[in-house]
């Protein structure tokens, strides 16, 4: 089954996933053992955000359990404008995409920028299809640099009383290779 954080709109934070499962999951350095999908959602104006996360399970990838479970439990209003930005440990595959096309169709409010720590079988046609699509249909797509990682650690992550930062500098080669090869699949046709 696929988890999911509680919405907690207070300090309280329980809803933050641990240490190292983050690492198992976002390092560059090997796959994911499940795709997370870490997400902020900003209403109009509003300078406050949603945070929390969901993860795939054996029947669904993390974004369809976004958009079946936690989309519908916002009953949001349709004309609001709706920022969101995922955080995801694998690309979505070409399936995934084609169904965040028909959400963000449906939901015309809605716009989305997703950054991804690796691509997803990315020799796949069907994958660097869906990316190029979401890409077409003015989903902002990038690879996680610097940066990201770091906000994710900080926003994210449970336990940080340590003052811990989160970085590798040897991420910086997988970055680079991941960056080019998202470009090339943009680029391609």
């Amino acid at each position: 089954m696929a988890q999911r954080g509680q919405f907690d709109r207070s300090t309280n934070q329980r809803w933050k996933i641990e240490p190292e499962r983050f690492r198992r999951n976002f390092e560059v350095i090997r796959p994911p053992e499940v795709t997370h999908l870490l997400y902020e959602i900003r209403w109009g104006r509003s300078p406050k955000t949603w945070k929390n996360f969901c993860t795939s399970d054996p029947t669904r990838h993390a974004e369809i359990n976004f958009l079946e479970n936690v989309w519908s439990e916002l009953r949001c209003q349709q004309t609001t404008p709706c920022y969101i930005t995922w955080f995801l440990s694998w690309s979505p595959c070409g399936v995934c995409s084609r169904r965040i096309i028909e959400f963000l169709a449906e939901h015309r409010n809605v716009m989305l920028e997703i950054r991804m720590s690796q691509l997803y079988r990315y020799y796949d046609e069907r994958n660097q299809k869906g990316l190029r699509n979401l890409d077409q249909n003015g989903v902002k797509i990038a690879i996680m640099n610097p940066f990201d990682y770091a906000y994710c650690w900080r926003t994210f992550v449970a336990c940080q009383g340590s003052g811990e930062e989160y970085w590798q500098w040897f991420f910086l080669q997988h970055i680079w290779f991941y960056s080019q090869l998202l470009r090339w699949i943009l680029m391609s046709s």
